[in-house]
């Protein structure tokens, strides 16, 4: 029996030890420098502590969800994405001296809120219009009304000036980095911050 306990202690002991010794990730790691021969910065942890492969645009970009359900148009003046599937669960406030029907589309420049439009941006996302410089061969791609849409693959950012959107499979957040303004989109809620 004591020596039951004995082990018991030991491993208990050993376990400690191992901890302290072992290295700590922070869950909001900051950027590191671009490896050597990069333009772009090495890929940051996400929340769920798998990189993020992030890619930079100068001056506009456009994707879609892998799942086709949102598309977002970055430039350097900010940000727009449109939840297009009949799926969602929320309806987005209507934004004030706005007489169009809206409730599917966000956007963010100094700070967010609902966008007041009455088009779409999905065909800016499509292949071959200019504003998918970011994709890379291998990358999903979404088929939408004879178009081909660049989709920007889970756990990966996009970069135009201040600001950027990190697609995760669990919603797309875009946030003005100068101003720390942004939103969060979902089938299942958004958030504004």
């Amino acid at each position: 029996m004591h020596l039951a306990r004995l082990r018991q202690a030991l491993a208990i002991c050993a376990v400690a030890m191992l901890a302290s010794c072992a290295p700590v990730r922070s869950l909001e790691q900051s950027p590191s420098p671009a490896p050597a021969g990069t333009s772009e910065p090495a890929a940051r942890v996400g929340p769920d502590l798998r990189p993020i492969d992030v890619r930079t645009a100068l001056d506009v970009a456009a994707f879609v969800t892998p799942s086709g359900q949102i598309v977002c148009l970055l430039s350097s003046d900010g940000v727009r994405c449109d939840y297009f599937a009949e799926d969602k669960a929320w309806q987005a406030p209507q934004p004030g001296n706005c007489d169009i029907d809206t409730g599917w589309s966000l956007s963010v420049d100094r700070t967010a809120g609902t966008s007041c439009v009455g088009d779409s941006i999905v065909a800016k996302a499509a292949k071959g219009s200019g504003f998918e410089s970011w994709h890379r061969p291998g990358d999903p791609a979404v088929a939408w009304n004879g178009l081909t849409l660049a989709a920007l693959p889970y756990g990966a950012t996009i970069v135009v000036t201040t600001f950027r959107c990190d697609n995760l499979s669990s919603g797309v957040t875009c946030e003005n980095e100068s101003t720390g303004h942004g939103f969060f989109m979902s089938r299942e809620s958004i958030r504004f911050f």
